[in-house]
C-alpha cells in the first residue's frame, strides 16, 4: 500500500516536471539561451500590465539596473540598440516620461497565453 502512495506521488511530480519543462522550452524557443532573471521580469509584466519599471526590482528581488537591462532585452531593441525580443513596451506612466508603464507587446501576450 505505502510503494502505491509513494509511486502516484511520483508519478504527479513527473507529470509536473513534464509540464514545466514544455514550458521551458517554449521560452527557448524564443531564445536559446533565456536568464531566469529574465523569464521573471517578463512574468511580472506579463501578469501585472502597466505595472512600473520602479516597483519591478522588489517584485523579482533584482537591482533597478538589472530591471532596467532585462526590460531593454525584452523590449524592441536592447542598450545597444540591437533588436531585443519584442516581448515588452516601455510606454509612459502615470508619474511621467521617467518611470514608464511597462505592456506586453502583442507577441508577448501570445508568449504569456502559451505558457499559462
Amino acid at each position: 500500500m505505502e510503494n502505491t502512495v509513494v509511486r502516484r506521488g511520483l508519478s504527479k511530480n513527473v507529470e509536473g516536471l513534464t509540464r514545466l519543462l514544455r514550458r521551458i522550452e517554449t521560452l527557448r524557443d524564443v531564445r536559446g539561451e533565456m536568464p531566469l532573471q529574465m523569464v521573471s521580469v517578463f512574468l511580472v509584466i506579463a501578469m501585472r500590465p502597466g505595472i512600473l519599471q520602479r516597483d519591478l526590482p522588489g517584485i523579482v528581488n533584482l537591482s533597478q539596473s538589472s530591471v532596467s537591462r532585462n526590460v531593454h532585452a525584452l523590449s524592441a531593441f536592447d542598450r545597444q540598440g540591437k533588436p531585443g525580443l519584442g516581448l515588452v513596451e516601455q510606454r509612459i506612466g502615470s508619474l511621467g516620461g521617467r518611470t514608464p508603464a511597462l505592456h506586453p507587446t502583442k507577441a508577448g501576450k501570445e508568449l504569456a497565453g502559451r505558457l499559462a
